[in-house]
């Protein structure tokens, strides 16, 4: 009796020291089976050399499994306006944040803030991913919006989609865009500091893996099409050639960029700041990309966008990262990589210009 007041209190305000797993639940429906990619020596050698770089932490050289997408339907479940994290039980899913080690990395789950409790009828969803999406694309395009794929896709009766007031401007447009031929479904908006006790909801399962831009072909075409149609994509536009800079970032800059701008502005390549831009411009850039060249950073985010192109994307040694490369691989785009110095503290590194050009050479004027 102790015990279960003591978690009572703690739950009361906002903080939650104990998971579980939906994975066996009776609700869980399997939309599509796992399957594995297969990858040329090439792409093997790379994968290696990531894995290496993380020591290992995540290895896909020996091989990328696509996991199974599902819905689980739950009941008397609630939902945590200040971290979109889902409680049943008194425990967190582990499946509404991602994987285990997400509880680990962040405070988002176990922060004492006290959570209003509001009662609601109906029948609803939620992809928020907090604090990780809370303004990255990356995480929007490739955590949050797939899975509402499955919602949409998978789901005929009425369902109110949970989201937050307070989402960048782009994520409300692109939300917008997804919903828009789903009459059955509506958004409703907590708040960070509520805590909504629901009696029906459908879970979806996450879809990309950690590290990862790969979408599967139907997933990802779905989503590309609703950002074209609804940002209106220009269709039959000329093709560029894309330079994204990153320096006006706080990290991952490359420190020689003045040595490489002369080199690639001689192949026709514009420089690109995205920052400076408004997603609806971003989408119809990318789009327009024959060829990008790029920094690893969220920027490449918008290669989902693109129409298709080729891309060479540079790393720090110490840090080698596959979500583009994965993306790439769903998408059938041709993906080279060039290796650096090892990053410092701020992960900034130089990138051999020589190689660049050898590069350059080998796709012409």
């Amino acid at each position: 009796m102790l015990k279960k007041a003591f978690f009572g209190v703690l739950h009361a305000l906002g903080y939650y020291s104990r998971y579980t797993s939906v994975l066996h639940h009776p609700g869980k429906r399997v939309l599509s089976p796992s399957y594995v990619l297969d990858f040329n020596d090439a792409e093997k050698t790379f994968l290696e050399d990531s894995a290496r770089s993380f020591n290992y932490a995540i290895d896909y050289s020996m091989g990328y499994r696509q996991k199974e997408q599902s819905l689980v339907r739950l009941q008397q479940v609630e939902v945590l306006g200040n971290s979109g994290a889902l409680v049943l039980d008194g425990k967190i899913v582990v499946e509404s944040v991602g994987e285990v080690s997400r509880l680990a990395k962040s405070d988002a789950f176990k922060e004492v803030s006290l959570l209003l409790p509001k009662r609601k009828a109906g029948r609803y969803t939620s992809v928020l991913y907090l604090p990780w999406a809370d303004h990255n694309n990356f995480h929007w395009f490739f955590d949050c919006l797939p899975r509402l794929y499955l919602v949409l896709e998978h789901t005929q009766e009425p369902i109110k989609v949970i989201m937050r007031r307070d989402m960048a401007p782009y994520q409300l447009q692109t939300l917008a865009f997804v919903l828009k031929d789903y009459p059955h479904a509506e958004v409703v908006f907590i708040d960070k500091r509520e805590k909504w006790q629901v009696g029906k909801f459908v879970l979806p399962s996450f879809i990309a893996n950690a590290q990862s831009g790969y979408l599967p072909r139907d997933v990802a075409d779905w989503l590309r099409h609703k950002v074209w149609q609804g940002y209106g994509v220009q269709q039959g536009s000329r093709r560029r050639r894309l330079y994204i800079s990153r320096a006006n970032a706080k990290t991952r800059r490359v420190l020689n960029e003045q040595d490489l701008l002369p080199l690639i502005t001689r192949y026709g390549f514009e420089v690109v700041r995205a920052e400076e831009l408004t997603y609806q411009q971003q989408v119809q850039l990318f789009f327009e990309a024959e060829t990008v060249i790029a920094p690893h950073g969220a920027g490449l985010t918008n290669l989902l966008f693109s129409e298709h192109c080729q891309v060479l994307e540079f790393h720090p040694a110490n840090l080698i990262k596959t979500h583009y490369f994965l993306l790439c691989k769903a998408l059938d785009f041709r993906y080279s990589a060039m290796v650096g110095t090892a990053g410092d503290k701020l992960e900034n590194y130089t990138i051999p210009v020589q190689e660049v050009d050898l590069w350059l050479n080998g796709i012409g004027v």
